[in-house]
């Protein structure tokens, strides 16, 4: 999956499986119907940017820094482009983390010609499902958070993804490992696709070079339950614990229970723990664990200039994903602005453009099917000191 993060900090979506048996039958009802022919007659000003951001508004509003971030950005983006006759907007489509509403959501926004593009944050479980029918619309669909990486392995020219692929980041963990000696590894892990993208690829990447995986746990459903393990892992002499879980309040309780037990051992855990907010409120637990860096900034100064920027605005310290809410609407608009038309056709095939486009702190460019071009050796780990995660030298 690309993540990153995985829309990481989201909780699994609880559903029916029956009952979403039932949606998609229905759903491929209405796509056989011709629901795309439906769609609205209202055309915007070809000067007016539409950009939707897609999931659940509970979330995003628990922690700000994203949808901060594109506050930052369409205010100067409007500021810079309003002399040349454009109008940028954009609006938060709650799915209310259900997948029946999130297809419903996503199938609305298919219809509305007004549209130019969604930053779809949805439970990956839903975004698997709406990335084609927005995309089908010729909708640019970004994902700030990730996807599944099986997503971009079709060559859609409308979608991309804007953090690591889950099994680069995979691959980046088993270096590090590798580098600090890490001889005998446990992998605690929840399961889902993502989750498991990422752990394979960070197995096969210690194949041959002194580390290995001692044991996997896919669930820990209570502390005593946890005992066990924990007692299973001093047996056979694990020396650094991998967490790899789909929500960020369940991750910090994983990490909780080893702390209580072991507050020395290693612990390396992929982006999710990276959040701001969440950090606030689990400062003693975090700390010395490391985690890859979604972004690899290239441009320091821009960082610093951008944190500073985005304090003296919101009054709270910013985070790697304000930059990355606030570098997507920059992408779209200064691509559009560039062409001089909001047509999505034109502004995603420029964003597949072979020289990139100039991000905050780095060069943001794509393969054909959307994935993010990523240097896996450039791009760092970042470990918790004082509860901020900081790059290791």
């Amino acid at each position: 999956m690309n993540l990153q993060v995985d829309k990481w900090h989201r909780k699994i979506i609880k559903r029916d499986i029956s009952n979403k048996r039932w949606f998609s039958l229905l759903l491929c009802i209405l796509l056989t119907l011709g629901i795309y022919g439906c769609r609205s007659t209202q055309k915007s000003n070809e000067k007016e940017i539409n950009i939707a951001v897609l999931g659940d508004s509970a979330w995003l509003t628990s922690d700000k820094t994203f949808l901060n971030g594109v506050q930052l950005a369409l205010e100067e983006v409007n500021s810079k482009y309003g002399a040349q006759g454009f109008t940028i907007k954009t609006k938060l489509v709650d799915d209310k983390d259900v997948y029946e509403n999130g297809v419903e959501e996503a199938i609305k926004l298919a219809k509305d010609s007004k549209v130019t593009a969604i930053l779809n944050t949805q439970n990956f479980d839903v975004s698997k499902t709406t990335a084609d029918i927005l995309s089908e619309s010729k909708k640019i669909v970004l994902f700030p958070y990730g996807a599944y990486d099986s997503i971009f392995l079709k060559s859609n020219p409308y979608l991309f993804c804007t953090v690591p692929a889950f099994s680069d980041l995979g691959k980046v963990m088993a270096d590090y490992a590798v580098n600090k000696g890490y001889k005998r590894i446990a992998i605690y892990y929840n399961g889902k696709q993502s989750q498991e993208e990422l752990v394979t690829a960070l197995e096969l990447q210690l194949s041959n070079k002194g580390s290995k995986v001692m044991d996997y746990v896919p669930a820990i459903t209570s502390e005593s339950e946890f005992d066990l393990i924990y007692s299973r892992w001093k047996t056979i002499g694990v020396d650094c614990v991998v967490i790899s879980q789909y929500g960020a309040d369940r991750a910090f309780e994983i990490l909780k229970m080893l702390r209580s037990r072991d507050s020395n051992i290693a612990v390396m855990g992929e982006p999710i723990f990276n959040g701001a907010k969440a950090l606030k409120d689990n400062i003693s637990i975090a700390e010395g664990m490391v985690v890859p860096s979604t972004v690899d900034i290239e441009n320091s100064k821009g960082y610093n200039e951008f944190m500073q920027k985005y304090k003296a605005r919101f009054k709270e310290d910013g985070d790697i994903w304000a930059i990355q809410g606030y570098d997507m609407v920059k992408l779209i608009v200064d691509k559009a602005a560039e062409l001089g038309t909001n047509d999505p056709v034109k502004i995603a095939n420029s964003m597949h453009d072979k020289k990139g486009y100039d991000g905050t702190v780095r060069k943001i460019s794509f393969e054909s099917g959307g994935a993010m071009i990523l240097d896996t050796n450039k791009l760092p780990m970042l470990k918790c000191v004082n509860g901020q995660f900081v790059a290791i030298n």
